[in-house]
């Protein structure tokens, strides 16, 4: 049997972020074999969709286990990735990328999935779910199962987690996402299934809700079905989703996204130090930026007189600033650069206001308000410093931060224009903790099952 893990190849590397170049030559090892009956599916039980957000634990297995460097997160910036933003089938990082999502998903299966533990315990615990293997339905041994679940190889699961590569472009995990959807519906024989996304995943569902895997930035199909599932891929996910939950999802972007392309500081407040370099090849942080006023413009400078309304995409200001990493005269770099501020402007428009696929399905967005939240970055003399949520005694901190979750402020993950089918609720919670709390997971389980 082939083993996912290659680390006696890596040498003493660095320890840090990377990712799974190595690996490609070490396919993940098959779950047990399945009885090829026909499988059982509880009729009255909808699926549950869970997506995560950006973790450590998810790039602890991109990198490819601990030896490699930091700088192994990167991704390629070149033509042929520009021309290829969008198609989830374009290999990066010089991995099989179809393989990316079940290698994560066997790696894992005994990790904490962040920000959505507690709600896979309570679905498992009392209200009977069952959490499966995306790619294989009846694989269940998962270790929040049951014994007698995790052995049984006829029923098919009910629960599953969908992990993806999301240092990657957001149509790109759509895309991903819509295919693997349509699989888990045509396995189940389910109509619809429930969608819970926390963080970045909660923007990717809405997304997927709106635009199903296409790219909607290019007005391109998503490469990863053929004939009649293609055309399920392509439609608005709406149309297979009874409900979607989003917790603490950047829906307006962050300036944690900002901040990590700016200084060798944590992505999102979960991945270490020493990652600027790589972070500026991934397209996630660009589409994350703060969204841009109808000028192109974000407050997110502030100094002792005034806020600064930044021409944050537009190359020039960049340049000007001295913002970008490595060689400025660098023309791959300056073309990835422009392409990808391009790209979250047309991402940041196509998920702005409302839009009636969306509308069509029950949401509910979970934020926070308890928690200072980086929000502007302080501009003193031509330096940008950004300031830690533990800096309340610096005098512009106020005027830096706003209310939310530590990572998301509530303006960005609660700031959805108001509609019938939407309700909102605020949460003390840390980005990652809203349900740790019993009260917001069972609000959650009602919002789900009622």
């Amino acid at each position: 049997m082939r083993t996912r893990h290659c680390r006696s190849l890596l040498g003493l590397a660095l320890a840090g972020i990377g990712i799974v170049v190595l690996l490609a030559a070490c396919g993940p090892s098959p779950p047990p074999a399945e009885d090829d009956s026909q499988p059982t599916f509880l009729p009255d039980r909808t699926p549950i969709i869970l997506v995560p957000g950006v973790s450590r634990e998810v790039g602890h297995e991109l990198r490819g286990g601990s030896l490699l460097p930091l700088s192994a997160l990167a991704l390629r910036t070149d033509a042929e990735t520009l021309g290829s933003l969008g198609d989830p089938r374009f290999p990066v990082d010089g991995t099989d990328p179809a393989q990316v999502p079940l290698r994560l998903d066997q790696a894992l299966r005994g990790t904490d999935v962040r920000g959505l533990q507690g709600l896979i315990r309570r679905l498992i615990q009392e209200a009977g779910y069952v959490r499966g293997n995306p790619e294989r339905p009846r694989d269940k041994d998962y270790r929040e199962n049951p014994p007698e679940a995790r052995a049984d190889r006829t029923r098919i699961a009910s629960l599953y987690v969908l992990y993806y590569d999301w240092r990657r472009d957001v149509p790109e995990s759509a895309c991903r996402l819509a295919h693997r959807i349509a699989r888990i519906r045509a396995a189940t024989g389910a109509a619809r299934v429930l969608l819970v996304g926390h963080s970045l995943g909660g923007f990717v569902a809405r997304y997927y809700l709106r635009y199903g895997g296409r790219d909607a930035l290019r007005d391109r199909d998503c490469p990863l079905a053929e004939g009649a599932a293609a055309a399920e891929v392509n439609s608005p996910g709406a149309l297979f989703a009874d409900r979607l939950v989003m917790l603490g999802a950047p829906h307006r972007g962050s300036a944690q996204a900002f901040r990590a392309l700016l200084q060798d500081v944590s992505l999102f407040g979960l991945l270490g130090l020493g990652l600027r370099e790589a972070v500026s090849t991934m397209p996630l942080a660009w589409e994350l930026l703060p969204s841009p006023d109808g000028e192109g413009r974000v407050p997110i400078l502030v100094n002792q007189r005034t806020e600064e309304r930044v021409a944050l995409y537009h190359l020039q200001t960049w340049l000007d600033r001295g913002w970008l990493v490595g060689e400025p005269s660098d023309g791959e770099r300056r073309r990835f650069v422009v392409t990808m501020l391009a790209r979250a402007v047309a991402l940041h428009q196509r998920m702005d206001g409302r839009h009636p696929a969306e509308e069509s399905v029950r949401r509910l967005a979970v934020g926070s308000e308890c928690r200072p939240t980086p929000a502007r970055a302080v501009a003193v003399d031509g330096k940008v410093e950004f300031l830690s949520r533990l800096q309340t005694d610096h005098p512009l901190f106020d005027r830096a931060s706003q209310p939310g979750d530590g990572v998301i402020t509530a303006e960005s993950s609660l700031g959805l224009p108001p509609s019938p089918t939407l309700a909102t609720f605020s949460a003390c919670a840390g980005h990652s903790t809203y349900l740790d709390d019993p009260e917001t997971v069972t609000r959650v389980v009602r919002f789900l099952l009622r």
